[in-house]
Order: structure tokens, then sequence, then C-alpha cells
């Protein structure tokens, strides 16, 4: 057995800045996981250097993919075809040898091999949870759990899809195996009824008492393998009936809402036990998720952090000097996450506060996007534009300060493709609302036009002015070059 290491980190009750590459997604396999071996060549001193750079205490890493196969040699699951080291070992000594913790994972109602091993016991191999808790499923996957923390000295793991499958259905009824039939005789104490005679009262407290079991197995096993081992669970829908006031929730050691909502996990805070540590997740789910907006908001700091991010062709994302060489509104999706975490793990500010826009020797107050403020994680600050803007709920904001005051020509410069008109948007200049509909400029989206949109008058002193979707719709975005108030002749 390797020896667990209480790394300085641990012992320090440092915050949880944990990260995910996510080896589970790629092509190449009969589902959307990766294929077997797909990410076998990554080496764990370049893995941890990504992570170290991220300023990540915790790398979130694999026991088993998705796919069914190990990233550790030696034990009775296979390992990733052609796994150039023997990852996970390697990668948790170098870790801790930096003060760092490593976490496997394990997705507990997910297996390729399994389910195309054991088709009796599998519904088929879907990307999506597939596999009643029967007992011989469960048997595997806590030999799994053993297996992983006697070979490899992780600090703990991840579990993940904690759900009963997804049956198919026939008919408008559900198509339950035997095996999973047996299953619920077992746990409820009487024979299955038939699918289409299972009332919903019974259906639900089967499911729980399924999870209830498939838990009470995982957390024996770790905790007698290797008591101080760290049980994780990441969980999309916390209030789901399924797992509300659980055991599970109760007693796993982390606690992870892997939502957007960060609401969501304060709302399930009285549903875990005292000693429960709550993590909420900022990257993984693209656009759906926004770090900037969860951080900077006071009742969040605090929270420990996590994302996840599929790999690039070379088994990474962006070199973490790349986040941190141009602004974060230079990033959308994903990337736009890593970069706010790429600052916030290391100790950098991540508000970019528009600068306030004064007026040239002519009068003019130029608004563009190098001296805008991005609302929301859709617009992109890219090619001399703001574009990708597909949230209909996201907006475009200006400071700007008036010393000469008077009356002012506002022109908007935007393009859109063909095809794409009839967005629905305003310009406010403080209180003021210019509506507009989108019309086409040109076939592609650099081909800009000027808009004449009226004159305005402005006071001395400071002002905003924001390009606002009609939340009404429609929406298909806009290419905005900027606006130019002019002042008058």
């Amino acid at each position: 057995m390797i020896p667990l290491l209480l790394t300085t980190a641990l012992a320090a009750n440092a915050p949880i800045r944990a990260f995910c590459i996510d080896f589970n997604w790629g092509p190449g396999g009969p589902n959307g996981f990766a294929k077997p071996g797909l990410w076998a060549d990554v080496s764990p001193a370049d893995s941890l250097a990504w992570h170290a750079a991220l300023g990540a205490n915790v790398i979130q890493t694999f026991a088993v993919s998705c796919n069914g196969y190990a990233w550790y040699k030696g034990g009775q699951v296979p390992p990733q075809p052609g796994l150039r080291a023997d990852f996970l070992p390697e990668l948790v000594k170098l870790a801790h040898a930096r003060d760092m913790r490593v976490m496997g994972y394990f997705c507990v109602g997910s297996n390729t091999r399994w389910g195309a091993e054991h088709p009796d016991l599998s519904y088929g191999t879907p990307s999506a949870p597939h596999i009643p808790f029967t007992t011989a499923y469960l048997d595997f996957l806590c030999a799994e759990i053993e297996e992983s923390l006697r070979l490899s000295g992780m600090d703990g793991f991840m579990i993940d899809w904690v759900w009963n499958p997804t049956r198919p259905v026939k008919d408008g009824v559900e198509q339950w195996l035997p095996s999973e039939q047996a299953a619920y005789a077992e746990l409820m104490g009487k024979p299955f009824p038939g699918a289409d005679k299972l009332g919903a009262d019974d259906r639900l407290a089967y499911h729980r008492r399924a999870i209830d079991r498939c838990w009470a197995r995982i957390r024996q096993t770790a905790k007698q393998a290797r008591p101080d081992c760290v049980i994780w669970l990441s969980c999309h829908s916390l209030a789901d009936p399924t797992v509300a006031g659980s055991p599970l929730l109760r007693e796993v050691d982390w606690l992870m809402n892997e939502n957007p909502n960060p609401a969501d996990l304060a709302a399930a805070r009285a549903s875990a036990g005292p000693n429960t540590t709550l993590v909420q997740c900022l990257v993984g789910w693209g656009d759906a998720h926004d770090a900037q907006r969860v951080l900077l908001s006071p009742e969040y700091r605090d929270l420990a952090v996590y994302g996840f991010a599929k790999p690039g062709d070379n088994g990474f994302p962006l070199p973490v000097a790349d986040y941190l060489a141009q602004p974060i509104r230079g990033f959308r999706g994903n990337d736009r996450n890593i970069a706010v975490l790429a600052r916030w793990f290391t100790g950098r500010p991540i508000d970019e506060p528009a600068p306030l826009v004064t007026q040239a020797a002519d009068g003019q107050l130029a608004l563009t996007p190098d001296n805008a403020k991005l609302v929301g994680m859709s617009p992109v600050v890219m090619d001399g534009q703001i574009g990708h803007w597909g949230n209909v709920r996201d907006s475009v904001t200006w400071r700007l300060r008036v010393d000469r005051p008077g009356d002012f020509d506002l022109v908007l410069t935007y393009a859109v493709a063909t095809g794409m008109a009839g967005s629905r948007f305003a310009v406010l200049v403080d209180e003021r609302r210019y509506e507009q509909t989108a019309v086409e400029t040109g076939p592609s989206w650099r081909e800009y036009r000027a808009f004449g949109l009226g004159r305005v008058a402005l006071a001395a002193g400071e002002h905003t002015v924001s390009v606002v979707p009609d939340p009404a719709g429609p929406w298909r975005a806009i290419s905005l070059k900027g606006l130019v108030l002019a002042a008058a002749r």
C-alpha cells in the first residue's frame, strides 16, 4: 500500500481550489465517452505542471474513466490501452511533493466496459446512467474503489452520476431488466409488480433505497480501505427527490453542486452533514457557468471552487500563461471561466471594470470594444468587435465623463450577416432609450455599417451607455463595432 501523505495544504485547511482535465470525453468510443486509451500518453509531470500553474491545490483526475478503464497499472481493472505511465500513482507522488491533493474519479451510474461485458446487468452502453445498482454491480464497483485506493495513494475520489438508470420505454411503459426486478424485490421486500403496475410512490421508494444501498457500500469500502480518504459527490440536481434528504448528502465528505446556480448549494446546506464541505463548480458547462459573476458576489467569495474542461488535442486546455496574457473578456465559454480561475486561484484580481471614456479634443466620445464592460458570458471581444453574443440576457456597457456638455449625435456601428436580421435591442443613454431592430449589413459578420440614432443632450459629469437586447426577442446577435457620440455642430 502507498501511504497517504498529509500535505501542508491539507493540514493548513487551505481553501479548496480544484480542477479537472476531463479525460472522460473525446472521440472514437461507441458513445460520447473517449475511446479507451485516447489520452493514455498524457504525462503525470505535465499534468502536475498545468494544475500548479493554474494555482490549483486539488487535482481531480481519474481512477477509472467512464469507458471502464483504469489510470493505474497492476490491478484487476485493465488500464487504459497504451497507458504510458502509471499515471495516477505517479501524479499522486508528484502532487504530494508540491503540497497538492489528488482525487480520483468513478462514474457510479455509467461504465461502458461493464455494460458491454454484462448486458444482463446494464441498459446498453450509452453515455448516460445505464447501470442498475444490483449486488453484482456494487461488488464490482467497490472492488474498483478498494483497489485504486490501495494502489494509487490518492487522497480520495469523486463519485459522479449517482443516479438510477434511464430505462428504455416501449408503448409508454419502462422496460426493466430481470436483474433490476430482482433488485427491486430485495430492497422493497416484495415482488416486482410489473412496470405497468408500479406506482409512483413505490418507484421513488425503490430509487431512494437503491441509492442508499449504493452509498452505504461505497462509504464502507472506502473508509475501511483508508479511513481518512475524502469521498466527494458531484451532483447537478441536489433537490432531486431520489437524493434530497438522503444519507448520501448527510454523510459525504465533500458535496459539490455542479449546476451553475450556487443558490442550489446554499439550499442543500440543511441536507448536508455538520462536517461536510460544500463545493461549487464554476467551469464546465460553457456559458451556463459564470465564474466571474459568482466570485464577485460577496455571499459566495468563501466557496470551495472547482472547474473541469475537456482536454485539447494535446491532452490539456490552453496553456495557463495564455489565460493570463489577455483580458478575461477576450475568451468565451469554458475558456473564459478558466481565465477567471487562473486569476482567482493565484490571488490576481478578477474584476475588469470598464475604463472611464473621456472626450477627445473635438469633443467626441468613442465607445469601443476595448473600453466596454461586458455583462454576461456570451459577448466576446475579438478582432476589434464584440461578437459571439448569443444570449439575450447579456449586454454591453460603457462609462463616460463629459467635461464639455452639449448636444451629441449618437452613431452605432455593427454588422449582421445575411439571413440574420431582426434582432431587437435598445441603446440606452442613461435613462433614454433608442429602440432598434438589426438589419443585414452584408454577407459576413464583418461587413459594418454606421447607423445614426439621433441627438442627445448630455450635461457635465458621468454617464452610462448600454446596448441591451430586448428580452422578448427575437435575438440573433450583432457584431458590435462600437458607438460614437459626436459633438453636434
